[in-house]
């Protein structure tokens, strides 16, 4: 699939040698490099001599958080050294991948046995642990996008390390060790060059600073190449690379017994983005077909009435004729069979007719029947976009997407690993562990994946985070036989999202307010409506010329203030309401046809969104750019608190066996909240059930009323509008919720 063919200026090994350990890497043995080929035995002077054979490397590893060879390690564990990752060019986490068991590597995150990460929203933990030093950081993107360059030793340890790592490593954990300063100088440099304007280049200068105490180590990685997903639309190709990475390393050895290490980074990344989970721009099907739907504004399908013998007539509900559309030589579309998965009955449906038919689906629409005009998509444009399906198999070289031009990947990361180590005896070592993340991503992406001029949606995250972690390590050798792990562990981070679904195009559907022109025709419809709430006839306060929104939301809901992002958090200041409290939605689960309970919720009319704030609406959140048209707004914020205390011990009570032990308690606190806002659209819940707008009439004439509907010149067929909406009449709310939880746990493992 890939189109990346990379050309590099320095060669390892005859491709003999090369294909050999490709053989054994395939083989597994990676897994297991500290077993040794035998020695060749040679007869010389009639005295045998045993001559070292061809060995493989014996690797020491840390994956129980002291040295220790592969052999030793009670642990399922793929090592790689820093030679071996140059030998078979694994240069990042696609290739490494390929080489470690039951394991999958995303740029965000891993996946060891099935176990990983299952949302990256709102309380969304990893499920690998991702270690740099021995630290523990909860972005696998930290440690892998400035590539393996300059790294010492890479340890993937296989299933739950509950003991000694703990924290989200139910899956597994990710051990990336650097190499450190150098007593001696040393210098090296590596560039790559490629097609598609592939430009890499990696430096590293190490050495003494002035004393044989302390030394430094700088390196640096430059990636940069053009996008390799051709974008059919307005923007650049995509998928690009754009990474800079620099880290700074200090070593101070101020005695024998004594030894500090410090690392800082610095990482940006700013690229033409591809896809990711959220934002894929490659379409493989829509509806399950392997084209583009062109022919429908609005999703979804509508059932159509049937003869006696179950045939289907095509007959529409906007008008009274039951013939219409058999007198009419214009079919509205294509005639669909489902099946009834619980009657086995065929159900015959059509799409959902733009301003006719009722569709709950907070106005959304389909941009690819929007390409060459509003609602219009011509066979020309269709047959561009279809190529750019693909249902089955895919060539790197016909990859493309469509999109505005916006997609772009922004990464902001500055990192600090320390680790202080003091023996202060011949058998007791203790370790001290800090580390510090702070980082921003930002991402856009096309959400509606077209180039649509007339309709657009456009998706912004931003995850803001700092991390930091404080760990005390104790190891004991009781004797040469039995030794113990001990420690305490700290950490903390504060996480905040937002997430803006907007139209760059500023289209006026979402940008201006909604105007509304239905009205009571007499007071015989008021009372009507009246009815509704069981007011008794000629009571009812409302007669001729008030509207849905006068009514509705001035009298049923008593309240046509605007509303914004944090308008339903500002009302439970000083508030004892129990959907206020924390935990209430946790407590109180949206079941049934209520969906808003267990939410602290807020609505209001629609009053667009043109970016300016005005009157104080805050609907440009904190942490990011002004937007226009935004239908759907979130920010959520996760603050954590861990804690945790371990022991291990190993006892080698013979030469073929060692018996593992170990215990560990861990408290996990998480306080979170989360603010929405967004569009929608109603009919006006009257509390029984019911809903008030059908005392308008059907939705094709309130459409009709306020210009989402206009006659198409022949007298009957409507013509939908950008004002078209197909859920009723739209409004805008706010959602609160505050939670907070507390896990105790206490694990351990037992290994012989």
């Amino acid at each position: 699939m890939s189109k990346y063919r990379p050309m590099t200026f320095w060669l390892r090994g005859s491709l003999a040698l090369l294909a050999g350990f490709s053989l054994l890497g395939i083989l597994g043995v990676q897994a297991s490099l500290a077993q040794e080929d035998a020695g060749v035995v040679e007869e010389r002077d009639g005295i045998e001599i045993e001559e070292p054979g061809r060995r493989i490397e014996e690797i020491i590893v840390t994956a129980e958080r002291r040295e220790s060879s592969v052999r030793d390690t009670s642990i399922a564990i793929s090592a790689f050294t820093g030679e071996f990752l140059d030998d078979f060019g694994i240069r990042n986490q696609e290739d490494l991948q390929n080489f470690i068991p039951a394991t999958t590597i995303q740029p965000y995150d891993a996946t060891i046995r099935g176990i990983g990460r299952n949302f990256r929203a709102l309380g969304g933990d990893p499920g690998v642990a991702t270690y740099m030093n021995g630290i523990y950081s909860e972005d696998l993107l930290t440690a892998t996008a400035a590539t393996f360059w300059d790294v010492q030793r890479i340890e993937v340890l296989r299933g739950p390390q509950g003991t000694l790592y703990g924290r989200n490593a139910v899956g597994g954990a990710i051990n990336i060790l650097y190499r450190e300063p150098t007593d001696e100088a040393e210098a090296a440099f590596r560039s790559i060059y490629g097609n598609f304007g592939t430009q890499e280049y990696y430096g590293v200068v190490s050495g003494p600073l002035g004393s044989d105490k302390l030394s430094g180590r700088v390196n640096f990685s430059l990636r940069e190449r053009d996008g390799v997903i051709d974008d059919i639309g307005w923007g650049s190709d995509l998928d690009g690379l754009g990474t800079k990475n620099i880290a700074l390393q200090l070593k101070f050895e101020p005695t024998d017994d004594i030894t500090l290490n410090i690392r800082q980074n610095f990482m940006r990344i700013d690229r033409s983005f591809g896809g990711a989970n959220g934002g894929g721009l490659v379409v493989l099907n829509e509806n399950g077909e392997g084209s583009r739907v062109t022919d429908a504004l609005v999703p979804g399908y509508r059932a159509i009435a049937t003869d006696a013998m179950g045939n289907p007539t095509n007959v529409a509900n906007l008008t009274t004729d039951p013939n219409y559309f058999e007198n009419d030589a214009r079919v509205p579309g294509d005639i669909f069979q489902f099946t009834n998965p619980t009657t086995g009955t065929p159900v015959w449906a059509q799409r959902v007719r733009p301003g006719i038919d009722p569709y709950d689906g907070n106005g959304a629409q389909n941009a690819a029947a929007s390409l060459d005009g509003f609602n219009s998509t011509l066979p020309g444009t269709e047959a561009l976009y279809n190529g750019c399906v693909f249902p089955g198999d895919i060539t790197g070289d016909a990859l493309c997407a469509a999109t505005n031009g916006l997609n772009r990947e922004q990464f902001d990361q500055d990192g600090t690993q320390l680790n202080f180590t003091w023996n202060l005896t011949d058998d007791i070592e203790l370790h001290y562990l800090f580390g510090y993340n702070e980082l921003t991503y930002q991402r856009t992406t096309d959400d509606d994946n077209t180039a649509s001029r007339f309709h657009d949606r456009q998706f912004y995250v931003n995850h803001e985070a700092q991390y930091s972690s404080h760990e005390v390590q104790a190891f004991v050798d009781v004797n040469d036989a039995i030794s113990f792990t001990s420690g305490i562990f700290f950490y903390d981070a504060t996480i905040d999202q937002r997430g803006d679904f907007y139209s760059s195009l500023g289209e006026a559907r979402m940008a201006d307010p909604y105007v509304d022109k239905t009205a009571f025709a007499d007071q015989a419809q008021a009372d009507a409506f009246g009815d509704h709430f069981g007011v008794p006839a000629g009571t009812f306060p409302f007669g001729p010329g008030t509207s849905f929104y006068n009514m509705y939301y001035g009298a049923i809901l008593q309240s046509t203030a605007p509303i914004d992002l944090y308008s339903a958090k500002d009302s439970c200041v000083g508030s004892a309401a129990p959907s206020c409290q924390r935990n209430f939605s946790v407590e109180n689960p949206q079941t049934g046809g209520n969906r808003f309970a267990g939410l602290n919720f807020q609505q209001a009319p629609w009053y667009g969104d043109n970016g300016s704030n005005a009157g104080g609406i805050l609907l440009d959140a904190l942490h990011g750019p002004n937007t226009i048209g935004t239908d759907l707004l979130y920010a959520t914020q996760t603050q954590r608190d861990a804690f945790a205390v371990y022991t291990q011990g190993v006892w080698d009570f013979s030469e073929r066996f060692s018996l593992t032990a170990g215990v560990r308690y861990a408290r996990d606190t998480i306080a979170a909240e989360e603010n929405v806002w967004r569009y929608s659209e109603t009919f006006g819940p009257d509390g029984a059930g019911g809903t008030v707008l059908p005392e308008w009439g059907s939705l094709a004439e309130v459409n009709a009323t306020n210009d989402g509907l206009v006659a198409d010149g022949l007298g009957e067929l409507t013509d939908a509008t950008p004002k078209v909406t197909n859920g009723g009449i739209p409004y805008q709310f706010s959602i609160y919720r505050p939670m907070e939880r507390t896990d105790d746990k206490v694990t351990f493992r037992v290994n012989l």
